[in-house]
């Protein structure tokens, strides 16, 4: 039986917020605001981001190059599991293969946070027209920050959204 019925109570309390995008506020209340059916989302993790895109979406394909095994667990308490793809990769070749066989409407870009990362991913996303970021905070080593000023992205707290 799950008791909860926030992702971010949950998350908050297995312990699970400290690489989640949910975390952070402008993340949780941004998917109210845009409407979505079929996401792509680049860094899985412990699937938390992914569940909670999952209550606004119909599909998520989600790609990670490490598969933690806890995900399973969060997509089943919250009843989203059918509604998740989950793929582990080695690269991003795999991706940009698998992607030529959906259509999607929006993307979530959270894996490698350096900037030649969050570029080759976002060449491989925008296509969608509706892009969002995470980590844009200044941090060293980060270059989400600097990739999403040069594309004009709009910078909330710690996501960017961008539509083409």
């Amino acid at each position: 039986m799950n008791d909860y019925k926030d992702v971010y109570q949950y998350a908050k309390d297995k312990k699970l917020l400290t690489a989640s995008a949910i975390k952070n506020k402008e993340f949780r209340d941004f998917f109210g605001k845009v409407k979505i059916k079929t996401v792509v989302e680049i860094g899985t993790r412990q699937g938390i981001s992914a569940t909670h895109i999952a209550q606004f979406a119909r599909k998520v394909f989600t790609f990670d190059v490490y598969d933690f095994k806890r995900k399973y667990k969060v997509w089943e308490v919250f009843g989203v599991d059918e509604k998740i793809y989950y793929q582990t990769v080695t690269g991003r070749q795999e991706i940009k293969e698998f992607l030529h066989t959906i259509k999607f409407d929006f993307a979530f870009i959270d894996g490698k946070h350096t900037y030649e990362d969050v570029r080759a991913d976002f060449e491989m996303v925008k296509s969608c027209g509706k892009v969002l970021f995470h980590d844009t905070a200044k941090r060293k080593n980060y270059g989400v920050r600097e990739f999403v000023k040069e594309i004009g992205a709009e910078i909330e707290g710690n996501i960017a959204y961008w539509k083409g």
